[in-house]
């Protein structure tokens, strides 16, 4: 009979532990550095590496975050005014860059003192754009993972914890291992990422080299004018021309960059730059470090909290967010495979397993790869969440909506799962606007409606920018709802019992309808959907004002004690009376 593996406990493994977390600004960053200061007292220290920002130090950013973000509310509730000196004997904030190599950590003794006493480096750093600038996905992702080996590998005992995707995948079916191969490709063929990186840096040169050609140059000239006559500005101000031909020509760059990154991924079958980066950084760590001095931690969709900090807590435009908002609106069908996964996992769930799996890897217990999703115990499929979906914005817009037609008409509209050439798809929405446009446009209709017809026209104009929007995010989301089926396999996590219940991380905990229609609807309501339509979402101000203790100056040296002078003197050099008060109150 085999015996079963002994159970871990968190805090008895972080008893003392010395840990540096990369990426802490970040959505997940601030959860598991909020989550551990709240429920792991016994850590030794956590270091946080960010970058200076905006004229402001790293310092002046960490204190303004933990000050002003949600994540920190438990804390703040738990230490009051003694905030300030709670986190200043847990956390050192490290001035530094992941892109760079030593993490541009300058400060030599600092550095070297972080070489000799971590224990564990949690790399949270990373690009979450699906297809971002390929210059940036590369010094982000891909630098950053080689930057944190080459880190691990020049201390004395530490280990990398390192955050990807469940995602690196790629284009495939079915059940997906925890497993990790420096030489692994969705298509099949081999896979060298020095290679690879070679390769990027040099067609990355070519391109940057050909924008700064005269042809280049002319053509960025000609859509700057373009550009400036459609909005009636004036061609003459030479500033103005300027300052527009220099924003032009870096988005040229910026969209030859993109579509070169789209161009590589596409070729070895990842779905866009993201993961095609994510998994070069895998193969970066995988054949840099040892197998016991590194895990990979993958989640998969990182949606709202749970309930740490609270119920609902969100940021950014992340994950399914933009595509949430959409369906709240009239685009109501989107092309999905009907059964397909819809892997969500909330951010705290994902956390409370950063430290399972972090607790493992100081114990020398640590699986390859930890995969953190809910396919595989609690199968949440794309039709049952767009039902969902539709039935939280039905709510809302029958009892919160602006317009009588939103609360109407609209309240009753539900979002449905489509094939991709529905009657209603966004193409064929497309192709019926623009045949609409382009009737009013050049029929000859009398002088008396051309004035309305010019304007349904530009109005359909507005429409179609808003289709191709929609368009666009269909296209970027369809490989994970329509054309791919996943069920990651999560057994890593739960391959031995943890002591402490707060950091049980089972998704087969998560009733699907309660925690989409009460918290994470609610939640991307108040956190996220404020940015789609350029508002502020709600600020947080502790109840007590947040200020890390600064270091005192010393004390100036004291005079001789000497009897006291009369009181004439006093009068005459009050400097004297008013040092005596001083020492007095001391």
């Amino acid at each position: 009979m085999q015996a079963l593996p002994s159970p871990i406990s968190i805090q008895d493994t972080f008893a003392g532990r010395q840990v540096l977390l990369t990426g802490a600004s970040g959505f997940l960053g601030k959860v598991w550095l909020a989550m551990v200061l709240h429920r792991v007292p016994s850590v030794g220290k956590i270091y946080v590496l960010l970058r200076p920002k905006a004229l402001r130090t790293a310092l002046d950013r960490f204190e303004r975050m933990v000050a002003s973000s949600p994540a920190f509310k438990p804390l703040h509730e738990l230490h009051g005014p003694a905030m300030g000196e709670f986190i200043a004997s847990r956390v050192e904030v490290v001035e530094g860059d992941v892109s760079l190599p030593g993490f541009g950590i300058q400060d030599a003794e600092q550095a070297a003192r972080l070489h000799q006493n971590l224990d564990l480096i949690l790399n949270c750093a990373g690009l979450v754009d699906f297809d971002p600038d390929l210059r940036e996905a590369m010094s982000t992702n891909v630098d950053g993972a080689r930057n944190a080996a080459a880190f691990t590998l020049r201390c004395a005992r530490a280990r990398l914890l390192h955050v990807s995707t469940c995602y690196v995948t790629g284009l495939r079916q079915g059940r997906v291992p925890e497993t990790v191969d420096p030489a692994f490709s969705p298509c099949g063929d081999a896979f060298d990422v020095e290679t690879e990186c070679a390769e990027i840096a040099a067609a990355s040169e070519q391109i940057i080299a050909a924008h700064e050609s005269p042809d280049a140059e002319a053509a960025a000239l000609a859509e700057t004018l373009r550009q400036m006559r459609a909005k009636g500005q004036d061609e003459g101000n030479a500033m103005l021309l300027r300052n527009l031909l220099r924003r032009v020509k870096r988005q040229r760059l910026k969209d030859d960059l993109i579509a070169e990154g789209q161009r590589r991924a596409k070729r070895w079958e990842w779905h866009n730059i993201y993961t095609y980066s994510k998994s070069m950084a895998e193969a970066l760590i995988a054949s840099m470090l040892p197998p016991e001095r590194f895990a990979m931690f993958r989640p998969a969709i990182v949606e709202s909290a749970f309930e740490y900090p609270f119920p609902g807590w969100n940021q950014g435009f992340n994950t399914c967010t933009p595509l949430i908002y959409l369906l709240g609106g009239w685009f109501r069908h989107l092309p999905a495979r009907i059964g397909n996964p819809f892997d969500v996992i909330p951010v705290d769930f994902v956390c409370r397993g950063l430290v399972v799996a972090g607790a493992a890897l100081l114990q020398g217990r640590h699986a390859p790869v930890y995969q953190s999703g809910s396919s595989d115990r609690n199968l949440l499929t794309i039709d049952r969440a767009i039902e969902l979906t539709a039935l939280a914005h039905r709510k809302h817009l029958r009892n919160h909506g602006d317009t009588a037609l939103e609360r109407v008409v609209l309240s009753r509209w539900d979002a449905i799962t489509t094939d991709i050439d529905h009657l209603l798809s966004v193409p064929n929405i497309r192709d019926a606007a623009e045949g609409l446009r382009d009737w009013l446009r050049e029929s000859k209709f009398p002088k008396f409606l051309r004035k309305t017809t010019d304007e349904w026209a530009d109005k359909t104009d507005d429409a179609l920018d808003t289709v191709e929007t929609i368009d666009k995010m269909v296209d970027l989301y369809q490989p994970f709802v329509h054309d791919n089926q996943y069920i990651f396999v999560s057994e890593a996590l739960f391959a031995a019992p943890i002591v402490e219940p707060e950091f049980d991380c089972d998704p087969r905990n998560i009733s699907w309808r309660e925690y989409w229609l009460d918290v994470h609807v609610p939640g991307l309501r108040k956190w996220c959907f404020p940015l789609f339509e350029n508002k502020t979402p709600p600020g947080y101000t502790p109840r007590h004002a947040f200020k890390l203790p600064r270091p005192q100056p010393p004390a100036a040296p004291q005079a001789p004690t000497s009897p006291q002078a009369p009181a004439s003197s006093r009068a005459a050099h009050p400097e004297l009376g008013r040092t005596a008060a001083h020492h007095t109150e001391v």
